[in-house]
């Protein structure tokens, strides 16, 4: 993982948690500015309560939209080597230059989450890579 990331391994019950593109790590009680709870639940409430919409949906992941907070939050599903797991992601800009916050819980087993963590890693490069690259447009 690289420096722009702080990896906490927590106990069991916290499963990982990992706040990327700040350099600092996210209180345990917080995720992407809101409470820690169960992924499961925080689905729900975001999903049900908050009634946020559904972008994407495939086999292994669900992601949600919270507008008002330019925030992406993605679920694992039930079958998915890393579920149960929730991932928020926002874009932040500063300056002329992109990075994406990234907070992640995860209650798998470390090698999940961290492959878990790696992929989403790879896929924020491929968005910063593309927002750069329309920016230049």
């Amino acid at each position: 993982m690289n420096a722009r990331h702080a990896l906490i391994c927590a106990p069991p019950l916290l499963g990982l948690l990992v706040l990327a593109g700040t350099g600092a790590p996210a209180r345990a009680e917080d995720l992407c500015g809101r409470p820690m709870e169960a992924p499961g639940a925080l689905f729900e409430r975001l999903a049900k309560a908050e009634n946020l919409p559904e972008i994407h949906r495939d086999k292994g992941y669900v992601a949600l939209y919270d507008k008002p907070r330019n925030t992406t939050w993605t679920f694992t599903l039930s079958g998915h080597p890393a579920h149960p797991s929730a991932v928020c992601r926002r874009p932040v800009q500063e300056g002329e230059r992109w990075r994406i916050e990234m907070s992640v819980t995860c209650r798998a087993a470390d090698a999940e989450c961290e492959k878990l963590v790696d992929g989403f890693e790879k896929l924020n490069e491929r968005l910063l890579q593309d927002l750069e690259t329309h920016q230049k447009n």
